[in-house]
């Protein structure tokens, strides 16, 4: 469960937002919604630690206060990522990057557990590709199977379909829906109001 208590944000004299409280519960799906500039990124950045310059109170699973090794852990092993830019190494190939997300997680069999993500995601041919070989749609797909291959607790995905054609969006939505389906906790920012209303909750920034 993540609850956020009178939290408020600024940059420099700039308020982002203020007296903000809410509460996620385990196994949620969410969209964070508003206009650009509203904040939606730097309130998902705030809730997954990666950013931890505020005001207010934010408790992740019953624990509010977090040191540097504590916060490192969570990300290591609860948390995971999908980001509008990918956050892959472009020089490296779809299976090297994929390697990145087992190793802090025991795998019997790595290989046949990449090859299982990369089917799921339909890039099951492009294990051996460098990433930047690969459109920007695929991109996010390899970033979609590394966030599959790591079984977070917590999923935050910053616009994770905002520059995709409709066909690798519903791959990705998709897939965040069967892991909701099976108890992961998915937090999203999006503008887009298809998507916002489908899911079962909208917290408006």
């Amino acid at each position: 469960m993540i609850k956020v208590s009178k939290l408020s944000k600024k940059f420099g004299q700039r308020e982002i937002f203020n007296n903000i409280s809410f509460a996620i519960e385990e196994g949620e799906f969410v969209a964070i919604t508003g206009e650009s500039g509203s904040g939606k990124t730097t309130l998902l950045n705030l809730i997954s630690l990666l950013d931890q310059k505020y005001k207010g109170r934010i408790e992740i699973d019953g624990k509010a206060a977090f040191s540097t090794k504590e916060i490192q852990t969570m990300q290591r092993y609860k948390f995971a990522y999908l980001f509008q830019n990918y956050a892959l190494v472009e020089n490296e190939t779809v299976r090297q990057n994929l390697q990145i997300a087992l190793k802090y997680r025991k795998d019997a069999n790595p290989n046949n557990s990449i090859k299982k993500a990369l089917k799921i995601v339909g890039m099951e041919d492009a294990e051996d590709h460098k990433i930047y070989e690969l459109s920007g749609g695929e991109q996010q797909r390899v970033a979609l199977a590394r966030v599959y291959l790591k079984k977070p607790k917590y999923v935050f995905a910053d616009e994770p379909t905002g520059n995709l054609d409709k066909h690798n969006r519903d791959i990705v939505f998709g897939l965040l829906r069967k892991m909701n389906a099976f108890g992961t906790t998915i937090i999203f920012v999006t503008h887009d109001m298809e998507l916002s209303q489908s899911v079962g909750r909208v917290i408006a920034v």
